[in-house]
């Protein structure tokens, strides 16, 4: 099979998680202008390119995933999708926290798109420390028989502010140290993609059952 020519990826999760951030880092837009963007009121689609490889990131707007926004993103992304990142920036708790809509759950568990999901921990200090992030992994799938299912894949990111304002010296190095934290975990999730992104092959099914759902 031929390489696909642009590798989608559907990033869902709680507001205030970091969703548009790790949208952000992904797309290079801080270090780089070569990018698209467009925005409507449910999604922010941005594409990039990576070691010869096109990439589209498709960001949701809000929490809650519907039929009507599932339907959108067919229109979106007819070509298919080939991973869902779904940003947790904490422990997952209450479900409705982590922005998994009824549909959505019922999508990942009931129609079997639960290997082609991605969980990245944002926020997390040490994300390079392998130790801690078993540890957290652990700590992540005791609070979730249900939840621990989607562990098997998971990446551990850290993307700190760096449009802050510049006062002195020690300003300048905390940017230039967060702006290396962030290249670190772009390089870490796309390594991670590169080898797990992978159209999903139930999509034209899942596309057929969400726009019998969908109200004319």
């Amino acid at each position: 099979m031929g390489k696909e020519k642009t590798r989608n990826l559907l990033i869902v999760g709680q507001t205030g998680g970091g969703k548009s951030t790790l949208a952000n880092v992904l797309s290079g837009i801080v270090d780089s202008e070569e990018h698209s963007i467009s925005e409507n009121e449910n999604f922010q689609k941005k594409d990039f390119e990576w070691r010869g490889t096109k990439y589209r990131v498709v960001d949701t707007i809000g929490k809650e995933v519907t039929y009507e926004k599932m339907g959108e993103l067919i229109h979106l992304i007819p070509e298919g999708l080939n991973q869902v990142l779904l940003v947790i920036d904490g422990k997952f708790m209450i479900k409705e926290k982590i922005g998994l809509s009824e549909l959505f759950r019922k999508l990942i568990f009931e129609d079997g798109i639960a290997e082609y999901i991605t969980i990245v921990r944002t926020k997390f200090s040490n994300f390079k420390n392998e130790s801690e992030c078993k540890k957290d992994k652990e700590d992540l799938c005791k609070e979730s028989k249900t939840i621990a299912k989607l562990c098997k894949n998971i990446v551990y990111v850290d993307n700190p502010p760096i449009s802050i304002f510049v006062d002195d010296e020690d300003d300048e190095e905390t940017i230039r140290i967060n702006r290396k934290r962030r290249d670190q975990s772009r390089n870490i999730l796309l390594e991670h993609l590169e080898k797990t992104c992978h159209k999903l092959e139930k999509w034209d099914n899942l596309c057929a059952k969400i726009d019998s759902y969908i109200p004319v």
